[in-house]
């Protein structure tokens, strides 16, 4: 039997099994009155189980995984070839083979949706857009040959390192300087790339300059306070209206036009409180703790936006909408298991229409398995399956039915007779009225887990003004609770 088979059985399939029973055991059993933490453990839990399946189940962390490392050049060397020598010679050589380079899984930026037409040439470009014309100063001085390289470093022998490694693998989900880097992510800059050993690079991105440190945390600072201050009028304004407050969708509402209005502050406020959250990432460990502390971790490149362009909306309408402008945080662990079941399990092409197809569906179910977890866990009266599930369960519908009238219309040549400017308006049409047939779905389940109650700011301007209080974060947040055995004893987190 091969070593890779009998360590899968000994060691990987279970542990992925007790994975699978931690979790399901904490989603059965665990509550919380804190709306987000009620909610979080579903989500967390089911992600934990998709995170690992994909790590070790889909694919083999132990071989498919490799990251761009500064390696130091020893003062004896003269040559490139010398030092990717002496670097190679320090990598872990678990299956012999030639390390690859960085490519994007969908380099344009497109949802993985059913690749219906093959030749359609790829026109998005996900790259960040900034209005300063500052922001995209040299990072730092591009470092000379003679002391760096960067390189392909696959699982390393040495224990600091491999943890560096692992920890790193298991907690970017986006892949950041790693061959599998998704969409909408800046490339390694120009002397990273020039000195890789395999320097196959993304080029979809071409992105020839990089935010500075001081433009990385003024830009993210200032679109930071504009967030916060969204965020406590929306808390505000959503609390006059019972909806929010959990109470259902048939009670009165202070608004016009009741339906439309709760749907779009449902989305606003998502949108907000997700990117407040997004937006410390870059402020915390790239500008405060910065590169003395986190070392390359805190290179600028390594924290692009995490939200995509308006003008995927208009350009590939609801593909564009889930594929390019809404975040892509958990798209590698979707595009991996469906790559899985379509690709390994049913052995259908990528680019073939019933692959593509299936690809799109399992990773719009897994996004449906996840929320629909959370509404389980949370303490609303929700409903997992008609709510959660079924909202993410319909987008490939729409998505696939608007790529079949593309195709269609292409086919018969009326495509080419609508002006570019005229299908970009009907494009964003569809996506508003798909939103507004299918919105109420995720809305009405989101109201009804409580979520809404949670105070994302410590100090409220507008009910402060109003005369409701300044302060918001107040009671007991955490506490040690004693089980009657020691595993059932630890930290409870009550805030939120």
């Amino acid at each position: 039997m091969p070593k890779s088979i009998l360590d899968n059985i000994i060691l990987l399939y279970p542990l992925f099994a007790l994975i699978i029973y931690v979790s399901v055991k904490a989603v059965l059993d665990c509550r919380s009155p804190a709306v987000t933490v009620g909610y979080g453990i579903g989500l967390l839990n089911a992600w934990t189980i998709l995170w690992s399946a994909t790590l070790i189940i889909f694919n083999d962390g132990r071989r498919d995984y490799r990251r761009i490392e500064r390696q130091e050049r020893p003062a004896e060397t003269s040559s490139v070839e010398e030092i990717v020598e002496n670097i190679q010679g320090e990598t872990s050589a678990l299956d012999g083979s030639t390390t690859d380079g960085l490519k994007l899984l969908h380099p344009a930026g497109e949802l993985p949706e059913p690749e219906l037409e093959p030749d359609t040439p790829v026109t998005d470009n996900l790259a960040p857009k900034f209005e300063s014309p500052e922001i995209f100063a040299a990072q730092e001085p591009i470092p000379p040959l003679s002391r760096e390289i960067y390189t392909w470093q696959s699982l390393p022998d040495e224990f600091l390192h491999r943890f560096d490694f692992i920890l790193d693998l298991v907690t970017n989900f986006r892949g950041l300087r790693w061959t599998h880097q998704g969409p909408g992510t800046y490339p390694p800059p120009p002397y990273v790339r020039e000195t890789l050993t395999n320097p196959e690079t993304p080029l979809s991105l071409p992105l020839n300059k990089y935010p500075t440190y001081r433009t990385l945390f003024t830009t993210n600072l200032q679109s930071f306070v504009l967030c916060s201050l969204t965020l406590d009028a929306l808390k505000y304004v959503t609390l006059l209206d019972p909806y929010f407050l959990g109470q259902g969708q048939d009670t009165p509402s202070p608004f016009p036009i009741a339906r439309t209005t709760r749907l779009v502050l449902s989305l606003l406020f998502t949108y907000t409180s997700l990117l407040n959250i997004f937006l410390l990432a870059p402020l915390v460990l790239a500008c405060t703790f910065g590169p003395r502390l986190l070392g390359p971790h805190a290179s600028t490149w390594l924290y692009p936006p995490y939200f995509g362009p308006l003008s995927s909306i208009s350009e590939k309408g609801l593909a564009g909408l889930w594929g390019g402008w809404w975040h892509q945080l958990f798209r590698y662990a979707f595009e991996a298991a469906g790559e899985f079941v379509g690709g390994k399990v049913l052995r259908l092409s990528k680019k073939s229409i019933p692959g593509g197809i299936v690809r799109v569906v399992v990773g719009f179910v897994c996004s449906g398995m996840l929320h629909a977890c959370a509404s389980y866990t949370a303490l609303g009266n929700t409903h997992p399956i008609k709510g959660s599930f079924l909202f993410f369960a319909m987008q490939p519908v729409g998505i696939i039915a608007q790529r079949a009238v593309s195709m269609y219309l292409k086919q018969k040549g009326y495509r080419e007779a609508i002006p570019p400017w005229m299908r970009k308006i009907g494009n964003v049409i569809v996506v508003l009225l798909w939103c507004r047939l299918t919105g109420p779905v995720i809305a009405d389940e989101f109201a009804a887990t409580g979520i809404w109650l949670y105070e994302p700011l410590p100090v409220s301007m507008f009910r402060g003004i109003m005369g409701k209080g300044w302060w918001r974060w107040g009671g007991e947040w955490v506490r040690w609770h004693t089980g009657d055995r020691w595993w059932r004893s630890g930290l409870v987190f009550l805030g939120g």
